[in-house]
């Protein structure tokens, strides 16, 4: 068989989002081309405003300190005590954000469990683990090649979360993470590990409910059956998350740890930790906004790093940073200058919906920045206008340049805007125009007629995505 003569171009078709594929036959292989990539430089910007010198231009005070840590803090409490609130949303004007469609283990207020009854908490664990189980068999999931599991594998994973061994109480037991981990909806295994959805353009691992951090404390509430796994409530939600990842110790321990007033925030996108001072090898690594304890206040290199011993209990070890290495000592001040500098820092990374590659999507990547400075702001977009007081909605009936007007009204580079399905931070404006730093998964149709990805972090202005605009759009101003 002459092999190049079958190997030719069969059949384009366009695709959810008008991706054109060219799909090529050749003894059954198929075979997509990758899509295509958007411009550094979006339309309606220009090269300059990927630099934080141009934006710094544009701020009369750019090292003023906005607001301190204490009302930082102040506002976080704040937040936390509005959403336990009974109903905390029935005066929210537009529609309620629903959360658990997509999200089944995230939760906007975190319960105490150590303070419920045993037989509550072994309820709470059947409950969640029936909610997995109906969200795992609700629609079609796949493998790393798409390829849609069987009823009998779903039966496995679902015989992993062991439902018939949670007990009639449960005591719960203190953990933390001593490496960033996933926390996911299907405690899955090697090498059946993800739940692949088809999702516009990308298929992304839906059994992926977020990242926890390293060095963040959870609750830990049941072993999967094998115990690869167990099931944590940690501030990020309910979830699975690898044991090998978590550390066993008494609340003490773990609170003097987490809470230590000696520590560094990493004010990087992400930075390495070394087992010695030549920083040769490799230990691990922190990612923005995560704080970590210091050994002693006089060193910046040398941090207290949680491990986890071959027994499962918690253990520090020291590591050490490189020099120069992209942290500050205690939170970041809060000022316009550090804002934007920190927010440059992610430029051009890829955007991961689902934090499955422990990358970032757009709540994340604002969350992370903003945390440097100690801010702690909800899990997802549609609650970051109630962490402020603003809680007008701007509706897209009032035409575009109506909405141009009412987004520049509000302060750059402490405004986050939201659609409920999408954040940016405003930037300022060029041309009459709002420019934001977003962090996108979408793409557009250029001047040539050709699709185009961004699909990380960009400047742009406020075309994309198409759709936000054509929603009610609420505002977070961070003072």
């Amino acid at each position: 068989m002459n092999l190049k003569k079958e190997r030719k171009l069969k059949h384009a078709d366009k695709i959810l989002g008008g991706i054109l594929l060219g799909l090529i036959l050749a003894g059954g292989l198929v075979y997509a081309e990758l899509y295509n990539r958007a411009p550094d430089v979006l339309p309606g910007t220009l090269p300059e405003m990927r630099t934080p010198e141009y934006w710094i231009k544009q701020m009369s005070k750019p090292d003023e300190v906005i607001i301190t840590v204490d009302k930082i803090k102040q506002m976080n409490a704040d937040y936390k005590k509005f959403i336990s609130s009974p109903d905390p949303l029935k005066n929210f004007p537009g529609d309620k954000p629903d959360l658990a469609y997509w999200w089944p283990g995230r939760v906007s207020v975190v319960p105490n469990l150590r303070a419920f009854p045993a037989k509550a908490v072994s309820d709470t664990v059947k409950d969640r683990i029936k909610g997995e189980i109906k969200f795992m068999r609700s629609k079609g999931f796949g493998n790393y090649l798409a390829v849609e599991y069987s009823a009998g594998q779903l039966d496995k994973f679902e015989k992993e979360m062991a439902l018939d061994r949670v007990p009639d109480e449960i005591k719960v037991r203190e953990g933390i993470s001593v490496r960033y981990t996933r926390i996911r909806n299907v405690p899955s295994f090697f090498p059946e590990q993800v739940g692949i959805t088809e999702n516009a353009k990308t298929r992304w691992d839906q059994w992926t409910v977020t990242v926890l951090k390293i060095a963040r404390p959870v609750m830990v509430l049941h072993p999967s059956l094998s115990g690869e796994y167990v099931l944590v409530l940690s501030e990020e939600g309910y979830g699975w998350a690898r044991s090998e990842d978590i550390a066993f110790a008494d609340k003490k321990e773990i609170d003097a740890y987490v809470n230590s007033p000696n520590f560094l925030v990493c004010t990087g996108d992400r930075i390495q930790y070394y087992s010695d001072e030549t920083c040769t090898y490799a230990s691990g690594w922190l990612g923005m906004g995560n704080p970590i304890p210091q050994v002693t206040k006089a060193n910046t290199r040398m941090i207290k790093v949680p491990a986890r011993k071959a027994n499962g209990k918690f253990t520090t070890e020291t590591a050490w940073l490189p020099k120069n290495a992209d942290v500050s000592v205690g939170w970041l001040p809060y000022t316009r200058r550090n804002v934007v500098v920190t927010a440059l820092k992610l430029l051009d990374n890829t955007y991961d919906w689902s934090g499955a590659y422990f990358g970032r999507q757009h709540e994340t990547t604002y969350r992370d920045i903003f945390s440097v400075f100690g801010f702690e702001l909800p899990w997802h977009g549609g609650l970051f206008t109630f962490y402020g007081h603003d809680q007008s909605i701007m509706k897209p009936e009032i035409g575009k340049e109506n909405q141009y007007k009412a987004i520049l009204k509000h302060e750059p580079f402490i405004t986050i805007q939201s659609c409920g399905g999408h954040c940016q931070l405003l930037l300022g404006e060029y041309n009459g125009v709002p420019i934001l730093f977003d962090q996108q998964g979408y793409g557009y149709t250029d001047e040539n007629k050709v699709d185009v990805e961004i699909r990380r972090c960009c400047i742009s202005d406020a075309r994309w995505p198409t759709y936000f605009l054509t929603r009610p759009v609420t505002f977070l101003e961070l003072k």
